[in-house]
């Protein structure tokens, strides 16, 4: 068992033997390292279960069949939850990243489909209820391919939209896609809501197909509330009664976006879709 971990503190393990996780000091130079061929999840560990599992595990075997990389190998997410059950006990509350990336090394081709997987632990730390302020990149915009939607381990874009928020002093940053239509925010997806109708990017504005957003408009359908996704402009955003931002650890509403006071409406029941007694 773990001793307690500090708030900065990051635990890496990997898989060997295909059975055993192991806690490792240094990564090895890999295809990840080398050429950010692979893909991850970012999930939260409660209550001796990961939360929304099995939509993590969908998503990754969409993106390894994109990739085309074999899955045969891919651990199972109740393996995973026994190893952090084992390591760190039911009640501590974790962010789990999985990273599964190709095999071997080579240059850009590759010369095997195989994979190798890691897990970094940390603590967990929820979403911001609120976010003051938010700007637009005016540099940096996404692209449709046939794995933007996916969560690859190719982040550039996101890493320097952030180094330039910090920067700023920005609390969110805004990225748009192509023909400049609103995308996603800087590690979460976007929505918005005006007379009562929801709206969300398409994934062809080159945006991630996120967990927080698949489970946010589940449960808009479910309820029978209209639900848009599509390509928008800025201007929409503006004229809304409540704009936030989703990922696996919460939601965020903005207050503000390039200087502009945006609507201040919350939706409870989305909120508790993130809440630790939620079992979804």
């Amino acid at each position: 068992m773990h001793e307690k971990m500090n708030g900065n503190d990051t635990i890496f393990w990997k898989k060997v033997n295909l059975s055993n996780w192991i806690e490792q000091k240094e990564q090895d130079v890999n295809r990840a390292f080398l050429f950010g061929d692979g893909l991850f999840e970012t999930m939260v560990f409660q209550n001796g279960k990961i939360r929304f599992a099995n939509l993590h595990l969908e998503r990754l075997l969409t993106g390894c069949q994109v990739l085309g990389m074999n899955t045969e190998q891919l651990s199972p997410i109740e393996e995973i939850e026994r190893a952090l059950k084992l390591g760190f006990g039911e009640d501590k509350v974790l962010r789990v990243r999985w990273t599964i990336y190709r095999s071997g090394k080579g240059k850009y081709t590759p010369l095997t489909d195989e994979i190798e997987e890691s897990l970094q632990i940390e603590d967990f730390h929820a979403a911001p209820l609120t976010k003051q302020s938010a700007f637009v990149h005016p540099e940096i915009y996404l692209s449709s391919s046939p794995w933007s939607s996916c969560k690859t381990l190719n982040a550039l874009p996101y890493v320097i939209a952030n180094r330039d928020r910090v920067k700023l002093g920005m609390e969110e940053v805004i990225l748009l896609g192509q023909g400049s239509f609103v995308s996603e925010a800087g590690a979460a997806n976007l929505f918005w809501v005006k007379s009562g109708v929801f709206y969300t990017p398409s994934l062809g504005t080159g945006c991630i197909e996120g967990i927080g957003r698949s489970v946010i408009i589940d449960l808009l359908k479910s309820k029978g509330i209209e639900i848009q996704e599509g390509y928008f402009r800025l201007d929409d955003m503006y004229e809304a009664s409540s704009v936030f931002i989703s990922n696996v650890t919460g939601i965020s509403y903005l207050l503000t976006l390039e200087g502009k006071t945006l609507g201040q409406e919350r939706f409870v029941m989305i909120e508790q879709l993130f809440e630790f007694d939620n079992i979804y």
